[in-house]
């Protein structure tokens, strides 16, 4: 009786031991197939930015979530100036490239610094003037940045071009609105604005283009 007993207890630990090491077994086969894996980004591709586009901007959006995308791509702080519940920031930018759609055509953020206005936190213009070191802006190219930038915006842009410049470079621009209380800081080249309304795709950038002395 004794060893039959004895056989139960061995048939026993046999299945228990062979239950436990199907499980050890299953364990580390599911922690080499997490381990394993490929990992895959999810797609980047909505209506306003391509595959790989960094993140794009809007009128409103908060200070901190455009110092975070200053960051990102490597834009160079060169001064701030506080007016009351107006903050101006002057960056240089980092060069990225963005797709204005519906051609996704490339264009690099680079060619001028920015003053970057912020009327209680959120952001309501940029200005932009040439930077020496780089060939500035043309006209259209100005305003397929617009487009890559605020893919989601309907803008105002106000720019100023040389007459005798057959390449049309911006000599100034200002995307939106500037704060009264940096006014000033616009028009310092006694040239006409010239004015276009940047609409999302699929209009096209140069629609409602008007140069006007005026202005």
């Amino acid at each position: 009786m004794a060893r039959r007993v004895n056989s139960y207890v061995c048939i026993g630990m046999a299945i228990a031991t062979t239950f436990f090491s199907a499980i050890a077994y299953t364990a580390a086969v599911n922690a080499n197939e997490k381990i394993g894996n490929v990992r895959t980004l999810p797609s980047l591709q909505t209506r306003a930015r391509p595959p790989l586009q960094p993140d794009t901007l809007h009128i409103g959006m908060l200070e901190t979530q455009f110092l975070k995308y200053a960051q990102d791509n490597n834009w160079a702080a060169i001064a701030t100036i506080h007016r009351d519940e107006y903050t101006v920031h002057k960056l240089q930018p980092g060069g990225e490239g963005l797709y204005a759609l519906p051609d996704r055509k490339l264009v690099y953020v680079r060619g001028f610094t920015a003053n970057i206005y912020f009327e209680h936190d959120r952001l309501v213009g940029i200005r932009l003037t040439p930077d020496n070191r780089d060939r500035p802006l043309t006209a259209s190219e100005l305003l397929t940045l617009v487009r890559a930038w605020f893919p989601d915006d309907v803008l105002s842009v106000l720019y100023q071009v040389a007459p005798s410049d057959p390449r049309k470079s911006i000599v100034e621009t200002l995307i939106g609105t500037i704060p009264k209380a940096f006014e000033q800081d616009l028009g310092k080249v006694s040239l006409p604005f010239c004015r276009a309304i940047v609409f999302p795709s699929p209009v096209p950038v140069n629609t409602l283009s008007t140069c006007n002395p005026n202005t």
